[in-house]
């Protein structure tokens, strides 16, 4: 079954163009002023934990539904539209589109105003090179739901969206927050780029982004990434793909194997 929602949702994202309305973004920011607008636990919101605890509710009520349903084709109908809400990137999409066009003809100014967009999508505020903003908006919005849907279902996959899109104060505690979310799927995916890229030059940098004190994870997907691949626009998107097709056969093979 998560094969089949996996390949499903991954599709469909690539062919619907859904309503904002419906991304799983827009949910979560609409629930969250919600609590704000309509309830009186102004102290219990100001705590951190009190607003993770809201916000993941709605991904909490959905997987105890599908529990009690306990129904497979259920359970995979809302797997599925639970993925695909939940890794809906388009203005990046369009973003990168508009780029490589610009890019094309020359037009520096055009570059600099897309690559703005694709910074915004990728959710950081420091600038950045085309190649590492693609690994960064793929790892956060495509490659960490499949890992927390493979681990821990829907409810994994939902429960990871909603703190990557939920609104919060930037704090040290929210930095160390997205920093353990981020955090395992980040090991996978560079460990992939070690199979799928140049392994010999990858190896050391990726055993030292596992075995030390844990870096920033996004200093260590590029890091990895680099030596894996010569990065450019095109060459990047190339090295997830192949590296995104690796896993979908790994959970092939858990699937064949009954082991998910």
């Amino acid at each position: 079954m998560y094969l089949l929602a996996i390949l499903l949702a991954y599709s469909l994202e690539r062919t619907l163009e859904i309503t904002r309305n419906f991304h799983w973004r827009r949910i979560i920011l609409r629930w969250q002023h919600w609590q704000v607008k309509s309830t009186q636990l102004e102290g219990w919101r100001q705590h951190d934990l009190g607003q993770v605890l809201w916000a993941i509710i709605p991904a909490i009520a959905i997987g105890f539904v599908l529990l009690l349903l306990n129904s497979t084709l259920i359970t995979f109908l809302v797997s599925t539209a639970g993925v695909l809400l939940a890794i809906q990137a388009p203005e990046a999409r369009k973003a990168y589109k508009k780029y490589l066009i610009a890019e094309a003809e020359e037009d520096g100014a055009e570059q600099a105003h897309q690559l703005k967009k694709l910074q915004q999508a990728a959710g950081r505020n420091e600038a950045a090179p085309v190649e590492h903003l693609l690994l960064w908006i793929h790892l956060r919005h495509y490659f960490a739901v499949l890992v927390y849907f493979v681990l821990f279902g829907i409810t994994g996959a939902l429960v990871y969206a909603t703190l990557r899109e939920m609104r919060h104060s930037r704090s040290q505690r929210w930095e160390l927050a997205n920093q353990i979310i981020n955090w395992l799927p980040t090991r996978f995916m560079t460990l992939g780029f070690l199979l799928v890229g140049n392994f010999s030059k990858a190896a050391a940098i990726w055993l030292n982004s596992v075995g030390n004190k844990p870096q920033n994870n996004f200093i260590a997907l590029t890091k990895v990434a680099e030596q894996a691949e010569d990065l450019t626009a095109l060459t990047t998107v190339a090295l997830v793909k192949r590296n995104f097709l690796l896993y979908i056969i790994l959970v092939a093979i858990l699937t064949i194997g009954g082991w998910v």
